[in-house]
């Protein structure tokens, strides 16, 4: 569960505003399957799940505390981004991936969202349509213009040698 908590920070935050209280309603969420491990049956996909309570004690908190549902754009807790050895991962070099997460953090808000959702969650469109109460067409659509704008931010920033 730990590798999941700086996702689900970052998803909490977007949703209230705020770091501590993202990260209370996390630490509620965590304390609130372990209290009911034994009579809860093992979700068939644990991302998505721990991304659905989230969302839930999010809205719920927000509810309890009189407040209405804001996109906070000045306040991000940044992504942790995890490398992984892959061989793609082995070639692409310090300056081209900081020109990704650039172009990926020049994205607007939601398109960034569901860009971050899709490809470093490992969420499925239907996933994040239902997590983001949006389409799936939504979801697709915003994907396309993700995928556009970060090819176009990259453009010739990202050389490739061919050996």
């Amino acid at each position: 569960m730990k590798a999941f908590t700086p996702s689900l920070k970052h998803f909490a935050g977007n949703i209230v505003g705020n770091e501590a209280e993202a990260e209370e309603i996390v630490a509620d969420v965590f304390i609130k399957i372990w209290q009911q491990r034994l009579q809860v049956t093992s979700p068939d996909d644990v991302r998505y799940y721990l991304f659905k309570a989230v969302k839930n004690t999010a809205l719920n908190y927000l509810k309890s505390n009189g407040r209405r549902i804001t996109h906070h754009t000045a306040w991000e807790i940044q992504v942790n981004r995890v490398t992984s050895k892959n061989p793609e991962d082995i070639l692409i070099s310090k300056e081209q991936l900081s020109h990704i997460n650039a172009a990926i953090n020049s994205l607007p808000h939601r398109c960034r969202q569901i860009f971050i959702l899709v490809k470093e969650e490992g969420l499925t469109y239907e996933q994040v349509a239902t997590l983001l109460d949006l389409s799936k067409a939504t979801v697709n659509v915003q994907m396309t213009i993700a995928l556009k704008k970060i090819w176009a931010a990259l453009g010739s920033s990202i050389q490739y040698s061919y050996s």
